[in-house]
C-alpha cells in the first residue's frame, strides 16, 4: 500500500511538474533576452557618448552624429549662430561629462590681410565670409577695403531711411499723423537712441589713435545734431537737425576714402562699442519686464525693436570688419554669431497687435517674447566684453 500510495502521490504531482516546466523555460528565455538586449543597449549608449579626441580618429572617419571631427586651423562646420544656444567646447565636448584634454579654440580662418600704409589693420580687400557663419547665421555684408567706410555708411542708411525712405518720414514730431502712429514713432526713437550711442563711440574711440588724438569736427557736429529733441517741430525741427547730421556723416565718409581720417580696427575699440551697446540694451530690457499700462505695452515693444534693428545691422558689419580681433579672442566669433542669431530672431517678430497677457495665460505676452532673445544678447555682450 505504501508503494501504491507513493506511486499514487507521485503520479498526482506529475501533471503540476509538467505544467511548471514550460513556464520555467519561458521565464528563463525572457531573462536571457533581457540580458542580451540590455548589453546591446549599453554598448549603443557608450558608442553614442564616446568622444573621439581630435587627431586620433582615422582619416575619413566621423564623430558620432555623422559630423567630421573638427580640425584646428579650419572653420568648424558647426560653429555659428543658432547651433545650440552657446559656443561649443573645443575637442568635440558636447557636455557628456568627458574628461578629454582641453584643446585649443577653433580657428575661423580670420582675415589676416596686412595693415595699410598707416598701420590701421584695414583689410586689403573685402574679406570672404564663406565660413561657418554662412551656414548657420544671417548673411554678412561685404565690407569696403577702406576701414570704417561700410560702418559709417550703414549708420547713414539707417537714419536716412527713417527720414526719407519711410512713408511720411519722421513721425515723433508730427502733430497730426504722429498722434495715431505711435508704433512707428517709438520704433524711430529706438533707432535714434542706438545711433546716438554708435556715433558717440565712433567719435570718441573708433576714429582716434589715442587719447591725445583730436576729435573729428564732422563727427562732433553730427553727434550734437542727433542729440536734438526727436519731438521738436521747429526751431529747429527734428528732420532738419538729423538731415544735417547725415551730411556731416557723409563728409566723414569722404574723409575716410581720401585718407584724411582713419578708422581703427582695434580690440579696445571693439570692446568699447560692445560695452556701450550692452548698457543701452540692459535699460531696454528693464522696460520690457516692468509693469506698464496696457496702452503703453506696444510703445516699449517697438522702441526695443528699433534699438535691436540698429544693433543687428551694425554688428553684422562689426562681425565682418573686426573678424581678426574676434578670432584672437577665445570663442569671440562664436559669441558674436550667437548675438546676431538672437537679433535676427527679433527682426522676425511682427505681431499684428502687441499683447501683454500673463506669462501663463492663454494669450501672448509680446514684451516677454521680445525680452527673451534680447536678454541673451545682453548676456553674450557682457561675456564678450570680458574677454
Amino acid at each position: 500500500m505504501g508503494i501504491l500510495n507513493g506511486q499514487a502521490q507521485s503520479g498526482s504531482r506529475c501533471p503540476a511538474g509538467r505544467a511548471l516546466g514550460p513556464f520555467r523555460l519561458l521565464v528563463g528565455a525572457v531573462i536571457f533576452v533581457s540580458l542580451i538586449l540590455g548589453t546591446r543597449l549599453s554598448c549603443f549608449a557608450m558608442q553614442q557618448n564616446t568622444l573621439i579626441p581630435e587627431g586620433h580618429a582615422a582619416a575619413g572617419s566621423g564623430t558620432p552624429g555623422g559630423h567630421e571631427a573638427p580640425v584646428h586651423g579650419a572653420a568648424t562646420p558647426g560653429a555659428g549662430a543658432g547651433d545650440h544656444g552657446a559656443p561649443q567646447k573645443p575637442g568635440g565636448d558636447q557636455g557628456h561629462g568627458s574628461a578629454a584634454t582641453p584643446a585649443a579654440p577653433p580657428s575661423h580662418q580670420a582675415s589676416t590681410a596686412p595693415a595699410d600704409s598707416k598701420g590701421h589693420g584695414a583689410p586689403s580687400e573685402a574679406p570672404s565670409h564663406g565660413d561657418a557663419h554662412a551656414k548657420h547665421g544671417p548673411e554678412l555684408p561685404q565690407i569696403s577695403s577702406i576701414a570704417g567706410v561700410t560702418f559709417v555708411e550703414t549708420m547713414i542708411n539707417l537714419l536716412d531711411y527713417e527720414l526719407h525712405g519711410r512713408l511720411l518720414g519722421w513721425r515723433p514730431n508730427d502733430i497730426v499723423i504722429g498722434q495715431v502712429t505711435d508704433n512707428v514713432n517709438n520704433y524711430q526713437l529706438g533707432v535714434l537712441e542706438a545711433l546716438r550711442f554708435t556715433t558717440l563711440r565712433l567719435k570718441d574711440s573708433l576714429t582716434r589713435m589715442g587719447d591725445a588724438d583730436a576729435y573729428d569736427p564732422d563727427l562732433e557736429a553730427a553727434l550734437n545734431l542727433l542729440m536734438n529733441r526727436a519731438t521738436s517741430f521747429w526751431f529747429p525741427s527734428a528732420e532738419s537737425s538729423y538731415g544735417e547730421a547725415l551730411d556731416h556723416l557723409k563728409n566723414f565718409v569722404e574723409k575716410l576714402k581720401s585718407g584724411r581720417r582713419s578708422f581703427y580696427y582695434r580690440k579696445d575699440n571693439l570692446l568699447a562699442l560692445i560695452t556701450a551697446y550692452k548698457d543701452l540694451l540692459g535699460n531696454v530690457n528693464k522696460s520690457l519686464i516692468m509693469p506698464v499700462s496696457w496702452w503703453q505695452t506696444d510703445d516699449y515693444f517697438y522702441y526695443a525693436r528699433g534699438v535691436a534693428h540698429v544693433y543687428y545691422e551694425i554688428l553684422r558689419v562689426v562681425r565682418a570688419g573686426f573678424q581678426s580681433q574676434l578670432a584672437s579672442t577665445l570663442y569671440g566669433i562664436d559669441i558674436m554669431d550667437e548675438i546676431l542669431h538672437e537679433l535676427h530672431r527679433v527682426e522676425e517678430m511682427h505681431p499684428w497687435i502687441v499683447l501683454d497677457a500673463d506669462l501663463d495665460g492663454f494669450l501672448a505676452n509680446h514684451r516677454a517674447n521680445l525680452n527673451a532673445p534680447l536678454s541673451e544678447v545682453v548676456h553674450m555682450l557682457g561675456v564678450l566684453s570680458q574677454l
